[in-house]
């Protein structure tokens, strides 16, 4: 039950990922805090274009009341609800009913007990052909200024927007309600939005398939094999859909998808692999149950500790089940010696004994490998590491207790029939490792050399490791996402967000004359000025620009035609009274920070009196639910409220607007959109070229200013900067983590040899695959992706655990009187099978991974194959090569 509960939490959030430490993150929350970034669904189609007629009906339908002749109406309508759902948590989110009947749409109203349920989970639509009426009615000559702005020059302002580079292209962008499902179920949401394209002739019909069962399963399965086989075709007939729910939901039904489709796989190369090493079906069903029943108690811990799943921590059972196939052979391989020298009775207690210490010490240090994974930034790595370390040590309950008994009540008879017999010593694989040993004892300083040079060699490519988390390289080329955001990208414009909020603090711009030196109008210049030279020196790399000024005509357009200075100080007068008034309509992209509660405070009075408003005034604002002043300059002006007349209000926001001039900070927003797949952007310079296009622009603002310090400046947020941050932490976490892991476990094995210089000496076979794996990637460019990032110290926990088991072999040897060189050939008799048995079983069982849709699983099960391949070869060959060279003097017997 705990496993089923833990699989169905599987929830993705990109931008969840970093912890609240880092100075991005709270940024970013910061920015959601005053520019609430809405969920929202781009929505489109082939043929979707300005004058398609089914766009405004698709939109009705999605919002039922909101139409393109009452656009500006219902944004108004919804801020007024929104606000006074911000300051009455007990209220129900904006109902489509009230609204519509504020906008006096009877038929709507009743009808509205019929409105399908998906209707709730969409909060507004705008379309091109929206947003163009919304411009043209704004500026159609009576409004602001008397401006009015031709067609052309609206068109302009919207291409890259929700206009494409064709000048006829354009989508839908679906505002989602709080109300709509989270994490897992926000599936249903996408697939209302299909069912609409459905009924509005847009997306094609699918016909229920009501065959018998077993023909829909062989279907399934047979299109699952080919699509493995030949990759999928993603069609484009129907609606085309982007936008971060759809990312999100992307990867959770990508790592299912794989779960579902793999992991069955994975099971059944490593039962048919543990049958081919054993050709014994009781032993082999004895590991496969004992490492199924170990996954599945790690992935129901996860829901024990109060935790939920994500798409990497899928991978997590496949680990354990790998380190718990690897636990279970070596018990067997320990009970089957112990039958070969006493029999049958007390076989499974004498396995423990011998087991108990190397298999606790090699489970111990493979912990530590994984916990070091906890040093990672990333959350969904943290939670690997940490549960896969958790798997791994419960696992230790089924290996000493419940093995033992399995092979108590079903034991190995024909083991026993073997006593005295030496068959095992004349076996094949016995001989092959006699004649293996024997060439890598003969030829140990040559092979050792061999070693470090391959490693020095290798190891220079670590230097040139380079790691990626866009959003985009998580999927397989073939995929549906890719597909939809490539036509996206062609037709509209990129879609990944980066935002760059100019922050004027209000307190230092003012002068002796308690005068602003920076009002609206100049505000509104500066933001041109920074929005028009991003598109300039930046066009390549992004889209559209959308601001204050996009929804504004040019504010020299704004000023007229030429007029004396003191007409030029009149018209800026009322110009800025105009843009102060309106300025709710820009609450998307103009707001400010600086606030304070109009309720009973310590420093009630204080603040009442820098705004010049009573107490009592405030008792009937709180009343009227207008608990700040943040609220009070949203809120439109001629919103009716309940004991505050019209000119009442408008005094309070005369006062507040005059309070947020003399002490608020001032937020414009300039919202950026960049190419996740038509060109590959690096991040960290694409930040930096931002940062030289608007730096110095402030720079000059400030200087013109004559104060000293600045009182304009710039934050940069957004998904570009969270996704860079992501990606510089995977770096380092990759550095931080394999640093803990190495000395960790080099601690640990120190502490088991009982020698400091043992324990180093013996972790340099450990980093062999690590320096050869990640290092080949380094030499080749290959790309180091979250899942990629996992295995290096999976890989290190790995090989220390065989070395373990090796050297405990190899010790006794020696405690036995054994020369180095005989010791080493014990070793191999007694653990070599063993550790091959573990390898093939495991690392072509997470082979299967490479099979996956998803990139990190993917990268994940091919890692985990040359991992444990080189970890093994490190093993059976490097560490082997070693302890006949001179440094295998330190591990003989003292006194010897």
């Amino acid at each position: 039950m705990g496993t089923r509960i833990t699989i169905d939490s599987n929830s993705n959030n990109v931008a969840d990922w970093l912890p609240d430490r880092f100075e991005e993150t709270h940024q970013y929350q910061w920015f959601l805090q005053h520019f609430p970034f809405e969920r929202f669904v781009v929505v489109s189609w082939q043929g979707c274009t300005m004058d398609d007629s089914r766009l405004e009906m698709f939109a009705q339908k999605l919002v039922p009341g909101q139409t393109i002749d009452n656009m500006e109406r219902w944004a108004e309508e919804i801020l007024r609800a929104e606000l006074v759902l911000e300051n009455d948590t007990s209220i129900a989110e904006p109902d489509i009913a009230e609204i519509s009947a504020e906008l006096q749409d009877e038929n709507l109203l009743a009808a509205h007990d019929q409105l399908p349920e998906y209707t709730r989970y969409f909060k507004t639509v705008l379309t091109g052909p929206r947003l163009f009426r919304l411009l043209q009615d704004l500026y159609d000559g009576e409004g602001l200024g008397g401006i009015r702005l031709s067609d052309e020059a609206i068109h302009r302002k919207l291409q890259g927007i929700l206009i494409g580079p064709d000048g006829h292209s354009t989508a839908l962008i679906v505002t989602l309600t709080q109300e709509a499902p989270q994490g897992k179920e926000l599936a249903l949401v996408l697939e209302a939005i299909r069912q609409i394209g459905r009924e509005c002739g847009v997306h094609p019909i699918t016909l229920a398939d009501d065959r018998f069962i077993l023909a829909r399963m062989s279907d399934n399965v047979i299109q699952t094999i080919r699509e493995m086989i030949y990759g999928r075709n993603p069609s484009l007939d129907g609606v085309i859909l982007g936008g971060p729910p759809v990312d999100n939901v992307a990867i959770t039904q990508e790592g299912e998808q794989t779960l579902q489709r793999l992991i069955g796989l994975c099971g059944i190369i490593g039962l048919v692999l543990a049958w081919l090493c054993f050709r014994d079906l009781r032993l082999t069903m004895f590991v496969f149950w004992v490492a199924i029943i170990s996954a599945g108690i790690a992935l129901a811990s996860v829901t024990f500790t109060g935790s939920t799943c994500d798409a990497i921590l899928l991978t997590m059972p496949a680990v354990v089940y790998v380190l718990a196939m690897s636990g279970a052979i070596h018990m067997i391989n320990y009970y089957h010696d112990a039958v070969r020298e006493h029999g049958l009775d007390m076989a499974p207690e004498r396995a423990v004994r011998y087991a108990w210490y190397p298999c606790f010490c090699a489970n111990l240090t493979t912990s530590f490998g994984l916990i070091s994974l906890c040093m990672s930034g990333l959350i969904p790595i943290s939670k690997f590491g940490f549960y896969s370390a958790l798997g791994i040590m419960l696992q230790l309950i089924l290996l000493f207790l419940y093995l033992p008994t399995l092979l108590h009540f079903y034991p190995s008879r024909k083991i026993a029939a073997q006593r005295g017999l030496h068959i095992k010593e004349n076996s094949p694989m016995q001989k092959l490792w006699r004649v293996w040993s024997g060439f890598i004892i003969r030829n140990a300083t040559v092979v050792s050399l061999s070693c470090f040079a391959a490693m020095i060699f290798f190891g220079i490519g670590l230097l040139y490791v380079q790691t990626s988390v866009k959003m985009m390289r998580f999927f397989s080329s073939d995929s549906e996402i890719i597909a939809h955001y490539t036509w996206l990208e062609e037709h509209l414009g990129p879609l990944v967000p980066m935002e760059v909020v100019v922050r004027f603090e209000n307190e230092k711009l003012m002068d002796e004359n308690d005068r602003n030196r920076k009002r609206t109008l100049d505000r509104l210049r500066l933001i041109e000025k920074i929005s028009g030279a991003l598109r300039t020196e930046l066009g390549e790399y992004i889209g559209g620009v959308m601001s204050a000024e996009t929804f504004m005509p040019p504010s020299e357009q704004l000023m007229g035609g030429r007029m004396t200075q003191f007409q030029r100080i009149a018209r800026e007068s009322a110009i800025n009274a105009t843009l102060d008034n309106r300025r709710s309509q820009f609450r998307d992209f103009v707001t400010v920070e600086g606030n304070f509660s109009f309720r009973p405070a310590n420093n009630r009075r204080e603040n009442l009196a820098q705004i010049d408003i009573s107490v009592q005034d405030a008792d009937r604002l709180v009343a009227a639910r207008i608990e700040d002043v943040r609220t009070l300059l949203d809120i439109p002006a001629n919103t009716e409220l309940i004991g505050i007349s019209t000119e009442e209000l408008a005094q309070f926001r005369s006062k507040a607007r005059q309070w947020e001039r003399n002490h608020g900070t001032d937020l414009w927003r300039i919202s950026l959109r960049v190419w996740a797949l038509k060109k590959d952007i690096d991040y960290a310079m694409f930040i930096q070229d931002v940062k030289n296009v608007v730096e110095p622009i402030l720079a000059e603002a400030n200087e013109g200013l004559g104060l000293e310090s600045p009182a304009i400046q710039a934050v940069y947020t957004g998904m570009v900067p969270v996704v860079y941050k992501t990606q510089h932490e995977l770096y380092w976490g990759l550095v931080y983590s394999f640093m803990l892991s190495f000395v960790l476990i080099g601690v640990a094995i120190s502490i088991i040899l009982k020698s400091a210089l043992k324990g180093f000496l013996v972790m340099i076979p450990n980093v062999f695959p690590i320096f050869i794996v990640f290092g080949f990637m380094g030499h080749y460019g290959t790309l180091v992706d979250i899942g990629t990032m996992m295995t290096a110290s999976v890989a290190l926990g790995i090989a220390t655990d065989d070395t373990i088991h090796f050297l405990t072999w190899f010790r006794k040897g020696i405690e036995e009187g054994m020369s180095r060189a005989e010791a080493t050939q014990y070793a191999y008799s007694r653990s070599a099978t063993a550790i091959t048995q573990t390898t093939i079983i495991a690392g072509f069982g997470l082979a299967a991974f490479a099979l996956s849709t998803f990139t990190p699983t993917q990268m994940f099960g091919i890692m985990m194959l040359a991992i444990l391949l080189m970890a093994t070869f490190g093993n059976l060959v490097f560490l082997a090569a070693m302890l006949n060279t001179p440094i295998g003097r330190f591990f003989e017997k003292k006194g010897k």
